[in-house]
């Protein structure tokens, strides 16, 4: 297994932002999928290193999680303060000189970033900023990549683009998206849903590439489908959840099915 954390637990004052958290992801392409207050950032910040767990344990490829080397490992943030004044080409390649192996070739012409080597960060648009932020972690070609927020302040064909290049990658490097987007849950090896700091749903190989959403399920009746912002409000708001479960491709058809059929009836037809 690629990264698994057992019992994890994190807290700030009398808020606990992790209650044992315990999940298992594979090599490949995974997602880690909550909504704003679930723990993501939490829990980005100890892969990071920036803070650490008051208890639990973290493994990498089977070895402790801080006892790997930081050159193995690529991050990307939502949020990345980048010199204005770097160039795209040289960045890579100091990033790529301390992970020891030159992939910036590599980096530039999968990243549809070669008209724009050249330029200045400043002079990037909002696109080909986020772009060149996510390429950066590919640099060098570490042993995983995490990325947080890889699809934020770019348009639709970029998200596409952006999800083809994790396919082409995810080879080379395993790559963690951490996201409270449930686009790009198709076609991905393994993923896990966060909420309110614990983990609701873990699934891995073919269980995680069947999966098409999510639907959440109150006492009230009331269901909520694939908006991980409408389940948080309502939980917010005092609903009580009752449920969390997958949404299989089977689920999709059987429920378009089931509308047009009705609608037929409704029509007379």
């Amino acid at each position: 297994m690629l990264l698994e954390s057992s019992n994890l637990s994190k807290s700030y004052g009398d808020i606990q932002a992790l209650q044992n958290v315990t999940f298992a992801l594979s090599e490949g392409l995974s997602l880690i999928l909550g909504p704003n207050g679930s723990g993501k950032t939490t829990l980005i910040k100890i892969l990071a290193r920036i803070i650490k767990p008051d208890k639990g344990d973290l493994r990498l490829f089977g070895k402790p999680y801080f006892e790997i080397s930081p050159h193995e490992i690529g991050f990307a943030f939502e949020k990345t303060v980048i010199p204005p004044y770097v160039r795209v080409e040289s960045y890579l390649r100091a990033i790529t000189e301390t992970r020891g192996e030159d992939n910036v070739n590599q980096i530039i012409e999968i990243f549809g970033l070669e008209r724009y080597k050249n330029k200045k960060f400043k002079e990037l648009s909002q696109g080909y900023k986020r772009r060149f932020i996510v390429a950066m972690a590919f640099a060098g070609r570490p042993r995983i990549v995490f990325l947080d927020e890889p699809f934020s302040n770019v348009d639709v064909i970029a998200k596409m683009e952006l999800s083809k290049t994790f396919q082409e990658l995810k080879n080379d490097s395993s790559i963690i998206i951490v996201s409270h987007i449930i686009a790009g849950l198709k076609d991905i090896d393994s993923f896990v849903l966060l909420h309110n700091g614990r983990v609701v749903l873990n699934k891995i190989g073919e269980e995680a590439r069947t999966i098409g959403g999510f639907r959440a399920i109150f006492e009230d009746g009331t269901i909520v489908k694939n908006d991980v912002h409408g389940l948080s409000g309502r939980i917010l708001n005092g609903s009580r959840l009752q449920r969390i479960e997958p949404v299989t491709p089977e689920d999709i058809i059987y429920e378009r099915l089931t509308r047009e059929i009705g609608a037929s009836a409704d029509s007379g037809g």
